[in-house]
């Protein structure tokens, strides 16, 4: 398998062993290369550095827009100024792909800039992330802070996704696949799909 799927932002849950005890660290993709992650190194976690020294065997979980990748991997460069390098295995171990059901929806979808939000408009929605329309042009690998609303008196959803451009897609259309978001706020929006389908479903009948 390609990293295609890997893009920056997206998380990559890191296990490891200390002994018989076995540690998990969530970071970042900064850079995907061919055969080797650049990932983030928590300042909280300092404490773990010497213990992921190069060649130090490691297991790498990459929540990717398809699924949770698994790959068997090694430290190849040790943490410094707050990154390390991975190996990428091109045949990962497992792949579990997500299922997350597409539905139909309009709603305002805000992308957070320093500057000021750009107000887009979703097309449809799901637990891995939003399609949507903007009559500003965003570049594809963009990372933004987004913020939408599923349901009028509940709170706003909070996450931060990486821009997908597609060949087949309109000028102005993208997807933002999420990297970062709360298993509350995925499931918030996988039951609204739910509620969707089964509405379109009935409206159909």
């Amino acid at each position: 398998m390609s990293n295609t799927h890997l893009k920056k932002g997206q998380k990559a849950q890191i296990s490891f062993e200390i002994g018989s005890k076995k540690h998990i660290m969530d970071t970042y993709i900064i850079e995907p290369d061919s055969d080797r992650l650049t990932v983030s190194f928590p300042d909280e976690k300092k404490e773990f550095m010497p213990f992921l020294c190069e060649g130090t065997e490691i297991k790498a979980f990459i929540y990717s827009y398809t699924g949770i990748i698994i790959v068997d991997s090694i430290v190849l460069d040790s943490p410094f100024n707050g990154q390390f390098v991975i190996e990428y295995n091109e045949n990962p171990q497992i792949i579990q792909r997500r299922k997350h059901t597409r539905v139909m929806f309009n709603v305002d979808f805000f992308l957070q800039q320093e500057d000021g939000n750009i107000k887009t408009q979703t097309l449809d929605i799901s637990g891995g992330g939003v399609r949507f329309t903007s009559e500003v042009p965003l570049t594809a690998n963009e990372v933004f802070n987004i913020q939408l609303r599923i349901n009028q008196y509940e709170p706003m959803i909070k996450a931060q996704g990486i821009i997908l451009k597609k060949s087949n897609y309109r000028p102005n259309e993208y997807v933002l696949e999420f990297s970062r978001i709360s298993e509350r706020d995925r499931n918030r929006i996988i039951q609204k799909c739910s509620e969707l389908e089964k509405e379109q479903r009935k409206a159909t009948l």
